[in-house]
């Protein structure tokens, strides 16, 4: 029986990495011209790197663009040696999150005319790790396989699938950790730990919970092994500080929910009208609702760190979400939802069975007002279908 949920899992995976590529081809073909660097969203607004002119990289007109554009260059010069850094914006942040961008390099070798397809396998790949481990997790507990599939409608994927950013990583990491920690798989638990640091370095959060849950069972060996986990990240991130030009941004505050109250009273300005302007508003509020209920939810586990893994972690992630206070992260759906994924992920992985129910809420509040961002795109797939040009 194991064997078959095993299977079955790995099924699901497959086929949802390919329904994923679907979506991407569809929207690419009907949307962008067929041309697939539209996924990285570059901007008009930011300058292009005369080294990858050859790629003919889809603009978007007078736009700054998004995230993936950044890990685009970085994938094409992980090491910095090619000059590509010039041209991403604050290269000391970005920089750090090389794991997406430094497995797209080596799928491609190297080799610039592959980078580009590389990195979207690579997203592929941790869609398909993402759903594998969820299923995993849901089969230990008695359910069908079928549910790993929810890993899709996780915030950090679909705003991956859309923009290629490099969120999906830690998601999957996320999913992977609360899984083999429960089970106490030593030798799988470190590598994820390590990867997570490099995939972002909100996942050391994950190594710090992890060390925390085993020093409060008196575990001190295994705490001190399991923290020399964020090594290869700390290392990493030494050597981009010695190569990057520092910046400045006021990430966090002293005072509780800065940030969340802020963009609380402070709504989106939106360019549209009409009801999709409605929609937005109220989901908006919806997922910054969702956020609030997950901090809260997360803050309770805190008398329960010596029962899960994943607990600590949990209670980590909402510390950060009560004393982040940047703008950026807070501006949008787009942006906190990934930055804040972990928290909405393991606060489910993490709970116990009677409150499971309670603890999706969070998640089902955000991933609509994600979701509506795909609006257009779906708009202009059907147009295709219908043979009609946008």
């Amino acid at each position: 029986m194991k064997r078959i949920g095993q299977s079955r899992c790995i099924l699901i995976g497959l086929a949802c990495a390919a329904l994923t590529l679907c979506w991407q081809f569809l929207t690419v073909h009907y949307n962008y011209a067929g041309n697939w660097t539209a996924l990285f969203c570059t901007g008009s607004n930011m300058r292009q790197p005369p080294q990858l002119a050859s790629e003919r990289i889809f603009v978007f007109a007078n736009s700054n663009g998004y995230d993936g554009q950044a890990y685009h260059y970085i994938a094409h010069d992980p090491w910095l040696k090619k000059g590509l850094v010039a041209y991403v914006d604050v290269p000391r942040l970005r920089y750090r999150r090389i794991l997406v961008p430094a497995i797209a390099h080596l799928l491609a070798l190297g080799r610039d005319p592959f980078i580009d397809g590389a990195f979207i396998a690579t997203n592929l790949i941790f869609v398909f790790l993402g759903v594998y481990w969820l299923g995993l997790w849901c089969v230990r507990r008695g359910w069908k396989a079928i549910w790993g599939a929810a890993f899709l409608l996780v915030p950090a994927t679909l705003i991956s699938i859309d923009r290629l950013t490099i969120d999906i990583s830690l998601a999957a990491l996320c999913v992977a950790f609360a899984l083999f920690a429960e089970q106490e798989r030593k030798g799988a638990v470190w590598p994820i730990l390590a990867a997570a640091g490099l995939a972002r370095e909100t996942g050391l959060l994950l190594v710090a919970g992890y060390a925390a849950f085993l020093l409060l069972n008196g575990r001190w060996l295994r705490a001190l092994l399991s923290a020399a986990a964020a090594i290869p990240a700390l290392a990493w991130f030494a050597y981009v500080q010695a190569h990057t030009a520092d910046y400045s941004d006021q990430w966090a505050s002293v005072v509780p929910l800065a940030g969340w109250v802020g963009r609380i009273l402070h709504p989106m300005r939106y360019t549209y009208g009409g009801p999709v302007l409605v929609a937005a508003t109220l989901l908006d509020y919806a997922a910054l609702a969702g956020m609030g209920i997950a901090i809260v939810l997360a803050l309770r586990m805190a008398r329960e760190l010596k029962r899960s893994p994943a607990v600590a972690s949990v209670v980590l992630f909402a510390l950060l979400a009560i004393f982040i206070s940047s703008g950026d992260v807070w501006s949008e759906v787009y942006s906190f939802g990934r930055v804040f994924t972990p928290l909405l992920l393991l606060l489910p992985l993490a709970s116990a069975a009677s409150e499971l129910r309670l603890h999706l809420v969070p998640m089902a509040l955000v991933s609509p007002r994600v979701g509506l961002q795909f609006g257009t795109q779906v708009f202009g797939v059907l147009r295709g279908f219908a043979g009609r040009r946008p």
